[in-house]
């Protein structure tokens, strides 16, 4: 009538304490594999996504620089003063005043602007890049490892990203 309660442990066998070596060295090997698959793929995606922002982050400036320049009907640009900075720029519209400074992008470490990029780039009150170029102004964005990718801004304002490539 009385049954005694028997719990988990009294069943199991004391020999089964949990895993052997050969399994855990097995597991872990298979976790090292993958890793080294893995690991690599990784690196190169955050390379090419801080490449990305830093495309991302010039086209944006030059966008603002072209809603200034429209909104208050001035002229206004971008000034790539170093490799890794660039400042946007609202100009005096008779030419006699120090430009104001309207904001700036710092690229990530590890990225920069190629040495043939303009130096400036700046649009009237229309938007209209001016002086009106005989080509589209480029501007190359160099990251890591050989990749980089070009913004590029149409005579008219219109601005691109290029696909990240490699050399």
């Amino acid at each position: 009538m009385f049954r005694q309660r028997t719990t988990f442990n009294q069943h199991r066998n004391p020999r089964q304490g949990g895993f052997s070596v050969v399994e855990m060295t097995v597991v872990l090997l298979v976790i090292a594999i993958i890793a080294a698959f893995v690991v690599p793929q990784i690196v190169v995606y955050m390379k090419m996504y801080r490449l990305g922002i830093a495309a991302r982050n010039v086209a944006t400036a030059l966008q603002r620089a072209r809603y200034l320049a429209t909104s208050d009907n001035k002229r206004a640009g971008i000034n790539i003063s170093e490799l890794q900075r660039i400042d946007i720029e609202e100009y005096d519209s008779e030419g006699l005043a120090e430009p104001q400074k309207r904001g700036a992008v710092i690229l990530p470490e590890g990225i920069a602007i190629s040495d043939e990029a303009p130096r400036k780039v700046a649009f009237d009150g229309r938007g209209v890049v001016t002086p009106l170029p005989r080509e589209s102004p480029t501007i190359r964005i160099n990251g890591a490892d050989g990749y980089y990718t070009v913004v590029t801004v149409s005579p008219t304002g219109q601005i691109t990203i290029s696909d990240s490539k490699r050399q």
